[in-house]
């Protein structure tokens, strides 16, 4: 029986991972971390989520045999929860450059999947995205992602892991080629990657990679219709870091190991 523990429990996603947890016959949910002061702290994490009660309490700490964190926050609560020192799942979005740098340096003791979406789908997909960039280099690519109205930041992680595998497949790096937006004079470069971030509603999800050729366009699209994708995503990838050596690994790592 593998333990998990959900960071950020009191959370859209962090409800999510405690139901699917709590109906998953090969895990346990340790326990549930809310952030410290919340009116959550002490709250029934089975009502928390919806499940019923089930009488272990949401805390500000991990209990002492925590298991797997699974971790959707904020960038900087979870570069502090590092500390814990402990394996964990983060699918939290917007890491800096210096707050991913300091994941990486705690992956050199725990094992760490770090996965901007957890969906198998889209993990799958970007294989394609970079065969299509590659077979088809002269085309223009455009990637359009929306999300609910409350989702902090844009361009989405899942936007940017599709551009790095379309500019991979050209042999770019995204950072030399991407175009945020448009405004003003602003025509097309050759070889650009053009991303736009859609914010509305309770989109919970919906990426397209679009390939425009001069006689025809080749559109990718994925689409998600709940957050249990991710966050069964989420506990497979816990499954995975039980099991694995100190490490940094991706949602690639987690599919590839038949995890």
């Amino acid at each position: 029986m593998i333990r998990v523990t959900v960071v950020g429990a009191a959370g859209r996603m962090g409800r999510e991972v405690c139901r699917a947890a709590l109906e998953d016959p090969e895990l346990e949910l340790a326990g549930g971390v809310v952030e410290p002061g919340s009116p959550d702290v002490g709250a029934d994490l089975g009502e928390l989520c919806g499940a019923g009660r089930i009488g272990l309490a949401a805390s500000e700490e991990p209990p002492e045999d925590a298991g797997v964190l699974v971790e959707f926050t904020t960038p900087e609560a979870t570069v502090e929860h590092l500390a814990y020192r402990l394996p964990a799942v983060i699918g939290t979005t917007g890491l800096s450059e210096e707050q991913r740098a300091r994941v990486e340096e705690a992956a050199r003791s725990v094992p760490i999947v770090l996965a901007p979406n957890m969906s198998a789908g889209v993990n799958l997909l970007l294989g394609a995205v970079r065969e299509l960039a590659e077979k088809l280099a002269g085309y223009d690519v455009e990637i359009v992602e929306a999300h609910h109205r409350g989702k902090r930041d844009a361009p989405s992680g899942t936007a940017l892991l599709l551009g790095r595998a379309a500019a991979s497949g050209r042999g770019q790096r995204l950072e030399d080629v991407a175009v945020y937006g448009r405004e003003g004079v602003s025509p097309r470069r050759e070889g650009e990657i053009g991303i736009h971030a859609l914010r509305g509603g309770a989109v919970v999800g919906e990426h397209r990679v679009i390939f425009y050729g001069a006689g025809e366009e080749v559109e990718v699209v994925h689409r998600a219709l709940s957050r249990r994708t991710f966050a069964e995503g989420a506990l497979r990838a816990a499954r995975f870091a039980a099991a694995a050596k100190p490490g940094l690994y991706t949602m690639q790592d987690v599919l590839s190991s038949g995890g």
